[in-house]
């Protein structure tokens, strides 16, 4: 049982978890060792670190030595790390204290964090107290978008004021954008990825969740820089980014840029305005100027993403075969059954169809016959992607780019359920920074007229981190966005 004695944030947020156990925001609790740290970091010298007694949740695809690290999978449903992340570990010596895992996409692949343990509801649907359906009188529940939604929803609803998550092709600014928190995607390589549960190994990026612009920025901190453990990060000595009352006041002139290319059909007209008046509202400031700029290789990128992600994923499912670890299926007829057997059984008994369907996929594309035509070829393209981001932040001298991250409000579970298709006009938004590894922000700014957050997303420049940022920070400033606040008890 847990102790009623305890001075507790970290009661608080179990408390406020417990209360609305309709989001689904966790995978698994640690609250118990939550509340023995509280306890421990209360009783010792406080450390200089801005995180120091900060509660946070990670998500479900970083490793936390003797604790469930699933993936939201069936496949790893028993799985306790052998050790810990990097981030993780670098989060724990800054003084911070883990709550739990937060519930994503299985293995991360997905839009609306639907996983073996069901789906993350967006807290705002609980705000709308009118959405209801009439027949069983239960509140209409919207996705939270993916795949760390979980992260995302916790935030947003102030459960947590930090929480950690990965980028593949948008999986924390999407979320960010549908929950109304900020979502920060460092650049490739500033993070390290070890003992973060592979996806797409050149596409995967760990990020942030949060309420403020300065709390992205301490997180970063604490666990950016070289890590023996990861050689695809910058070696170089990591740099503290600076926070908002560390930054210069100079007010030089921002130049940002609008993409033509990413003003498409299905982005409502809702949000399009949203992207619009705010455009108009920081001319008006003096302080910004914005340039139309063309990504030609946008229409592109979507379907190199799709192919190429699909080829790294194929291998790196190919060790989940129910041999040394993970499920593994007791239907077998020892008389017949080949090993080829058997790996079908454990993936058929524990793999989601979406996981199933990418492996599929990505062997499809990785067969000889068809490695030219789909393999080479999204690799030209993501190059391609590289170099317009290049000519845009070198030649045209763009400090960032301001975009949409989704189309338009989050549809209902039940809806999504429904649906078979991926929402692919969304991905179009935010691979392009997975592709060429730049940092990417997501910011909510207002609320649409059906009461859900509209963000919006900057990209910046290869490890410009400091200068996205900063950018950001000074944007956010001019308006104030209604965050939401679950966690006061009614």
């Amino acid at each position: 049982m847990l102790s009623n004695k305890t001075p507790s944030t970290v009661r608080s947020i179990i408390n406020a978890v417990q209360r609305y156990k309709v989001l689904n925001t966790l995978t698994h609790d640690c609250f118990e060792t939550a509340l023995e740290t509280e306890q421990q970091l209360l009783s010792q010298k406080k450390n200089n670190s801005a995180l120091n007694g900060r509660p946070i949740l990670i998500k479900d695809n970083f490793c936390l030595r003797d604790t469930l690290t699933t993936c939201a999978s069936k496949m790893l449903a028993n799985f306790r790390a052998p050790y810990t992340s990097t981030i993780v570990q670098r989060l724990i010596d800054h003084g911070c204290i883990i709550v739990g895992k937060t519930n994503m996409d299985e293995f991360a692949m997905g839009i609306a964090s639907w996983s073996s343990f069901g789906p993350v509801a967006n807290p705002w649907s609980l705000t709308k107290t009118m959405a209801t359906n009439e027949e069983d009188n239960k509140t209409v529940l919207h996705i939270a978008g993916g795949s760390s939604g979980g992260s995302a929803a916790a935030v947003a609803a102030n459960f947590v004021s930090i929480a950690l998550g990965s980028d593949t092709g948008g999986s924390i600014r999407n979320p960010a954008a549908r929950c109304g928190c900020y979502g920060f995607k460092p650049s490739y390589g500033l993070l390290s990825r070890y003992g973060m549960i592979t996806l797409v190994n050149s596409f995967d990026s760990p990020g942030f969740f949060a309420r403020n612009i300065d709390d992205l920025i301490y997180a970063t901190n604490a666990v950016a820089g070289p890590d023996n453990e990861d050689a695809t990060l910058i070696p170089k000595p990591f740099k503290p980014l600076k926070t908002s009352t560390e930054l210069s006041k100079e007010k030089r002139k921002i130049i940002i840029g609008l993409p033509d290319d990413y003003d498409i059909g299905t982005l409502s007209t809702e949000y399009r305005s949203c992207w619009h008046d705010l455009v108009h509202q920081l001319t008006e400031t003096g302080e910004f100027e914005f340039r139309r700029v063309q990504l030609p290789h946008t229409s592109y990128s979507n379907a190199a993403y799709t192919i190429l992600s699909a080829c790294e994923i194929a291998s790196n499912m190919a060790r989940y075969d129910g041999i040394k670890y993970g499920h593994h299926t007791k239907n077998i007829d020892k008389n017949k059954d080949t090993y080829e057997d058997i790996v079908t059984k454990t993936r058929d008994e524990s793999l989601g169809e979406r996981v199933r369907g990418r492996i599929l996929a990505g062997n499809y594309y990785l067969l000889q016959e068809n490695y030219e035509k789909y393999f080479v070829q999204s690799q030209r393209v993501r190059r391609g992607v590289v170099n317009d981001h290049k000519k845009v932040f070198e030649e045209d001298k763009i400090d960032c780019l301001l975009a949409p991250v989704v189309c338009d409000d989050p549809i209902t579970l039940a809806e999504y359920q429904k649906s078979d298709h991926i929402f692919s006009e969304d991905d179009l938004f935010t691979v392009g920074a997975n592709l060429a590894g730049l940092p990417a922000l997501s910011f909510p700014v207002r609320l649409s007229s059906k009461g859900f957050p509209i963000g919006l997303q900057l990209v910046g420049p290869f490890m410009q981190d400091q200068a996205l940022l900063s950018i950001a920070q000074r944007i956010c400033s001019t308006y104030e966005f209604p965050f939401l606040d679950l966690s006061i008890q009614n």
